[in-house]
């Protein structure tokens, strides 16, 4: 074989060998996550269609049916329950009533109330959008959803303001200066006057928060890192550069059977609605780029 005729061949195996490597890539890629003494891997598959999940009630009234659960799911599981009732780890005990996936994957994305993506915002680089009613944040890079989890937003007596707000100051360890009891990690302002923002508090299933949005651990540190700060002016008197935007809507229903319990007889009664898209569209225009 001639030396052209190699170097002709050469080059066609390096161009098959990168298409092969980047089609592989572009379909699933891991992710690790360092979070606060743990490591986290969240592993996505782009191109996975959106499996059809079915759900259950579990309730446990009895000693028996509370060592049943525990024996009947292994940790990972437990966490994907937890989650998906919006409860911190160790919440569901005797008296519980949690609705249970009937398929458990790996994919936590593929349990996500929000859509994968927000077309409209492709030209916006982070994005958080917080939906009261179902209880849960979800983060967007150029409109292209990255994460979700759990939230506990404020009571009925303390409402979680809604609206356009922004990622202001953080904190690795805030006390509360309600009460000098209350501390929360990963802290990071979204209403600077109000002293209102995100951060790690415990979930209890419900909106029970004195208006912050009380996150998970993992996900409150994944935001800490995540999301952007504002920028001062050099004298400190006022805001340069707006930090990461956040959406806050939706109204809770307090007092009523909250959506992740009606997903036995709904499968998406917890997802977004079409009127909930238009909600999050309607702030498009607002954020400063």
């Amino acid at each position: 074989m001639t030396s052209s005729k190699k170097h002709i061949l050469h080059s066609c195996i390096a161009v098959f060998l990168v298409i092969a490597v980047s089609s592989c890539n572009h379909k699933k890629q891991a992710v690790t996550v360092q979070n606060s003494g743990e490591k986290e891997t969240v592993t996505t598959n782009k191109e996975e269609p959106k499996v059809v999940i079915k759900y259950h009630l579990d309730s446990l009234k009895n000693k028996t049916q509370v060592d049943s659960f525990n024996n009947k799911y292994d940790s990972t599981q437990k966490q994907i329950i937890e989650a998906l009732n919006r409860l911190s780890p160790g919440r569901i005990r005797l008296g519980s009533t949690v609705a249970i996936p009937d398929t458990f994957l790996t994919n936590w994305m593929q349990y996500s109330p929000f859509p994968s993506e927000l077309n409209s915002f492709d030209t916006i680089p982070k994005l958080i959008v917080i939906e009261q009613r179902v209880q849960a944040f979800g983060a967007y890079e150029n409109g292209k959803l990255v994460r979700w989890g759990p939230a506990s937003t404020g009571r009925k007596a303390k409402p979680t303001p809604t609206g356009l707000l922004y990622t202001n100051y953080k904190a690795k360890l805030k006390i509360s200066t309600i009460d000098g009891d209350w501390k929360m990690p990963w802290y990071f302002n979204i209403q600077n006057k109000s002293g209102i923002g995100m951060h790690q508090f415990l979930l209890p299933g419900y909106a029970a928060s004195h208006s912050c949005i009380r996150l998970l651990e993992r996900d409150a540190f994944w935001i800490f890192n995540w999301a952007d700060q504002w920028v001062l002016t050099e004298n400190g008197a006022a805001v340069a550069n707006n930090g990461t935007p956040v959406i806050v809507f939706g109204n809770y229903g307090y007092g009523e059977t909250p959506p992740w319990k009606k997903l036995p007889e709904d499968i998406n009664a917890a997802n977004l609605t079409t009127e909930d898209i238009a909600t999050i569209n309607s702030f498009l225009p607002q954020i400063k780029k």
